[in-house]
């Protein structure tokens, strides 16, 4: 191979050169010989090779290497990215297909960390090139995409965060959902249930057909997981509107708490099953599930009750009764449910936040929701008969 590059190198005339330089690539990458790929490699980066003529060829050995088996891609990528590393400046644009190639395979390893970490090396902002908005927020999201592959919602929230800083900038629809599915997920890593539930369902409308019944799952998981207030009763009801909510399999608990109606903790073994390891994690009262149940169950108990003891809403709430007082109090305070508490007497004091007609005119739009809902659907496995109306 050292021969061969020596004898192009003295040929003075340059497309000549560079026609030789493609076709011993080529040959090279056929044979697929690691000692003789690291000596093009060599050849290519010394500074005694012209640089019109080693970008040229550096670009052409980026592309066609992934022609080459995973491994054999992983050692001469990370051959060439360590070499080359005392002029990255010149070859910029090499490093970054190179690199995206090797991410690519760690990607397919599942190695989602190293793959995020060859990406994030990529340079973006250096001068020496100019990459469109669209180009810079299809590495922050895919470097974002990775992280959380790997529960690293913190690392992947700051670069879906510089995502956001261009996206506006960007026509891609494509990119726009990706975009958008990335920040729903960071949400719900954090624990925002309330706000990933807004983008879950957005999402549910946007993504591929067979895509959407996932995202409105996920809309309605995270729904119930929110901290109970006026915002998720909203939320709740829209998810409940909505007809597709009803072919899902935790339905019964959406529709329950929709309702108000009063939820035992062994109604959430299903569940409980469907939830992500960070949607189970521990608060200090309980898991987030619990917590959101606990919280539900009182502020139903709020529009069956006037006023409870302590004792017995702690009953109600399967929990202590000073536990009960101290998350009425909570939920009092941060003014996500009405009313007040009377320590002497060990009662708490519930505010009506519905008038009864209000209450009556939302009980007759659920009624004719699900008798449209049945209707539609009698017409539509028996068109023959709904002529005949």
């Amino acid at each position: 191979m050292d021969k061969a590059l020596e004898e192009i190198a003295s040929n003075p005339d340059h497309k000549s050169k560079t026609d030789k330089y493609k076709n011993l690539l080529l040959e090279t990458i056929g044979t697929q010989s690691v000692p003789a790929l690291k000596s093009f490699i060599e050849h290519m980066i010394d500074e005694r090779t012209p640089l019109v003529i080693s970008r040229t060829l550096l670009h052409a050995f980026a592309l066609e290497l992934s022609n080459l088996p995973a491994n054999l891609q992983l050692e001469v990528g990370h051959f060439t990215l360590d070499r080359i590393q005392s002029r990255v400046v010149a070859f910029e644009e090499q490093v970054s297909i190179v690199r995206q190639a090797l991410a690519k395979i760690y990607e397919s390893r599942q190695e989602w960390r190293e793959a995020a970490r060859i990406l994030i090396a990529i340079p973006l902002d250096s001068g020496q090139r100019v990459l469109t908005p669209e180009e810079k927020v299809q590495i922050y999201v895919k470097i974002a995409r990775l992280y959380l592959e790997d529960d690293e919602s913190v690392q992947a929230e700051a670069y879906i965060n510089r995502a956001s800083d261009l996206i506006h900038q960007c026509k891609s629809a494509g990119l726009q959902l990706a975009y958008k599915t990335c920040f729903a997920r960071i949400l719900d890593f954090k624990a925002e249930f309330l706000k990933a539930s807004n983008r879950y369902y957005e999402l549910s409308q946007l993504v591929e057909e067979h895509e959407r019944m996932t995202s409105l799952q996920f809309a309605v998981t995270c729904a119930l997981l929110a901290r109970a207030g006026p915002q998720r009763s909203r939320m709740l009801a829209t998810l409940h509107k909505d007809e597709r909510s009803q072919l899902l399999d935790i339905y019964p608990v959406l529709e329950k708490m929709y309702f108000e109606r009063i939820i035992k903790k062994a109604e959430l073994t299903f569940l409980r099953g469907t939830l992500q390891p960070h949607q189970l994690a521990g608060t200090s009262d309980g898991t987030v599930l619990d917590r959101a149940v606990m919280e539900h169950n009182l502020l139903s108990a709020s529009k069956l009750y006037n006023n409870i003891t302590f004792e017995e809403l702690g009953s109600l709430l399967e929990i202590s009764p000073e536990r009960a007082e101290k998350v009425a109090a909570s939920m009092i305070k941060e003014k996500r449910m009405k009313g007040s508490i009377d320590q002497i007497e060990q009662l708490i004091y519930f505010e009506s936040t519905q008038d009864t007609l209000g209450k009556w005119d939302e009980q007759i739009e659920s009624v004719c929701h699900h008798v449209n809902y049945i209707l539609e659907g009698l017409t539509s496995k028996y068109p023959q008969y709904a002529a005949l109306v």
